[in-house]
């Protein structure tokens, strides 16, 4: 099963600013393992990770 996580937690896995990743998943840079989505109309974001697949990403094991 795939579990949603923060952009927090990711930024922090990734050694990342938070608003660095953001902008990295709105320009695809992270396809591998998130996306960012923005609404017809809107200019708010939603971000999307999967954490399981960011660990594989980072040849991590998850934690516990």
């Amino acid at each position: 099963m795939s579990t949603r996580m923060s952009i927090k937690e990711a930024a922090t896995l990734l050694g990342l600013p938070e608003q660095t990743l953001r902008v990295f998943l709105q320009y695809e840079k992270f396809k591998e393992f998130g996306e960012a989505i923005k609404k017809e109309g809107s200019k708010h974001w939603t971000y999307y990770i999967n954490e399981n697949r960011l660990y594989d990403y980072l040849k991590m094991k998850k934690p516990a």
